[in-house]
């Protein structure tokens, strides 16, 4: 039901993957998707589905904007059947594209009217009722918008974010700072500008990513100290207490699934 597919070579820089949830479900099934460190343009097929935690009613054949999250977001279900389509922006990677401090905007979900944002309501029709492929119509609008604004890319807070993900979120945050040759407070405020997290907040992320990554590598339940200490938390608890904050669930829940199922989405009833 749920699939990522690549930006062309024009768009790998600013975005980290098309996505796109489609099929059969049921009415009050609940999903859960772990913050990314990511925003989010979404369009919404004929069906689909309402943000409990800010109140969002996603409406069909229509276009939203969810930004930085530094914990789970909540969809339920309305109807049996849902289509959406996605953008995963890198950190750093929208401001290509729209120059607007994502720092304002964590935990937010907006319809794309109140936004101002990269597609047109006229593109968004065009988008429902055309019989192309929705992501090769997505994935040429932004070209096309590559080539028409000429925006630089934050080049500093890109690289910091680089090496987090490379340390796989276990850094010094006064060491990234220097690195990329700023004051920690500069640094800070400069990195919440264009990501929307601290530092800090961004680092938690990539490491509870790969928890989950060591928790899906079949490793037995007694061998939780052993992946909590490898992801670089203290303890067993912290693990417990970070995967739930950010997962909604427990990391025995990532335990019990097949090592090639995406965790992107987690389904619960309500």
């Amino acid at each position: 039901m749920y699939k990522e597919y690549s930006p062309c070579n024009i768009l790998a820089p600013f975005i980290y993957h098309f996505w796109e949830y489609k099929g059969e479900t049921r009415s009050g099934l609940k999903f859960n998707i772990p913050p990314h460190g990511c925003s989010d343009f979404v369009f919404t097929g004929g069906s689909a589905a309402d943000s409990i935690r800010n109140g969002l009613i996603m409406k069909p054949y229509h276009s939203y904007f969810f930004g930085p999250m530094n914990t789970f977001t909540e969809l339920v279900a309305r109807t049996n059947f849902i289509h959406i389509i996605g953008v995963r922006f890198r950190p750093c990677g929208l401001f290509r594209f729209i120059e607007i401090p994502l720092n304002e905007l964590v935990n937010q979900g907006l319809d794309s009217q109140e936004f101002p944002a990269i597609f047109s309501q006229s593109f968004i029709y065009k988008l429902c009722e055309s019989n192309q492929n929705p992501i090769d119509t997505i994935e040429h609008e932004l070209v096309r918008y590559v080539y028409k604004n000429n925006m630089d890319t934050e080049k500093q807070i890109s690289y910091a974010v680089s090496l987090i993900i490379r340390q796989k979120g276990v850094v010094s945050i006064k060491e990234l700072a220097t690195e990329v040759c700023l004051c920690l407070r500069q640094f800070e405020r400069k990195f919440k500008f264009y990501t929307g997290y601290s530092p800090k907040e961004y680092s938690r992320i990539i490491k509870f990513w790969n928890a989950i990554h060591l928790l899906k590598s079949n490793i037995s339940f007694d061998n939780l100290l052993s992946v909590a200490i490898q992801a670089g938390y203290y303890d067993t608890p912290h693990l417990y207490r970070e995967v739930k904050r950010l997962s909604g669930n427990t990391p025995n829940a990532f335990l019990s699934l097949p090592t090639n199922e995406k965790v992107e989405v987690l389904h619960f009833e309500l």
